[in-house]
């Protein structure tokens, strides 16, 4: 797993990876930052991890 989130800004969809170009869609991750917990994507192909902003609150 990539030791970098890179953040994305959210348009319309993200359904290509800006780093190898796959365009099969993402896995999903959560990670618990604080109280906060961050859902993730993470690209099959190159396993980049990218934030989109989203995040779920306890």
């Amino acid at each position: 797993m990539a030791d970098q989130i890179h953040t994305i800004n959210l348009e319309e969809e993200f359904k290509n990876c800006p780093l190898c170009s796959y365009n099969g869609g993402f896995h999903s991750m959560l990670k618990r930052d604080g109280e906060e917990i961050k859902w993730l994507f993470v690209c099959p192909s190159c396993n980049e991890v990218f934030d989109v902003g989203q995040t779920l609150k306890q």
